[in-house]
């Protein structure tokens, strides 16, 4: 998927201009969110979870490690980082070292769905996972792991796609091919599989008019600014980039691809 390229996030990072002193989740905000409205929504998130100084939290899909750090330095949460995709590890282990917070953020290069057993043995007090889900088609399977994952009483927050109607065979193709996300089910589904899991009291709020400003301006900026992302990352990536960020807003304006802030509890 075009977005994790990671040459255009090391190429803007390059890009700015220095100053002295360690970096702050603040300054990587326009580079290391790979989710949408950014802190904002991590503000959000914590309400929801009700998460405290100190409490433990799991982040499955972390990406480049910018909700973690967030969460760690502006809450004072505990974050275990868990990232499949080697570079966007590295990457993220890198950055919240140059944050200067390695103590409170451990990334862990892993699959989600083998997140059992004595290595993960300890309970934690919250799960998050932002447009992450949307990746993984084994929903049954991720939604057990998230249970096993949560102390009881523990809460989880989810920031995912879902269909809003039947897709069409050029949007799943769309979505397999450009989006990485080769299965999407409806709200009923979704929920069905959260219950069955052990997963409570959850809460869904369509958020789809809320994303497709951000999709439709992202797209846009993207378009307008090309010959600046040409000359920063080369045309073929910066192609891709483009490409994407346009299937992403048509998926939404389309009316078939939804999205969707779901939080609950472990019973």
């Amino acid at each position: 998927m075009a977005l994790y390229d990671l040459q255009h996030v090391r190429n803007a990072l390059a890009d700015r201009p220095a100053r002295p002193g360690p970096l702050t989740p603040a300054d990587l905000e326009p580079y290391d969110q790979l989710h949408y409205l950014g802190h904002q929504a991590l503000d959000h998130a914590v309400a929801r979870l009700g998460a405290a100084p100190g409490a433990s939290v799991v982040d499955i899909g972390a990406g480049l490690g910018g909700p973690a750090r967030y969460l760690a330095e502006r809450y004072g949460c505990r974050v275990t980082a868990v990232e499949l995709q080697p570079e966007l590890h590295e990457l993220s282990t890198e950055l919240t070292a140059l944050c200067g917070l390695s103590e409170r953020v451990t990334a862990v290069r892993a699959d989600a769905l083998t997140l059992r057993g004595a290595p993960w043995s300890q309970r934690y007090d919250h799960v998050v996972s932002l447009l992450t889900i949307l990746h993984i088609p084994r929903r049954a399977e991720l939604f057990d792991v998230l249970h096993g994952l949560l102390r009881p009483g523990g809460t989880f927050y989810v920031e995912d796609f879902y269909a809003r109607r039947p897709l069409t065979d050029g949007e799943r193709t769309d979505l397999a091919a450009l989006v990485a996300c080769p299965y999407l089910p409806d709200e009923s589904r979704y929920r069905q599989d959260l219950a069955e899991a052990g997963l409570t009291d959850v809460t869904w709020t369509d958020v789809t008019d809320l994303w497709l400003p951000f999709v439709g301006d992202r797209a846009e900026r993207f378009r307008r600014d090309l010959p600046q992302h040409v000359r920063l990352h080369g045309a073929p990536l910066a192609t891709r980039l483009r490409r994407f960020y346009d299937t992403v807003d048509s998926l939404f304006t389309g009316g078939g691809v939804g999205g969707v802030r779901l939080w609950g509890r472990r019973e």
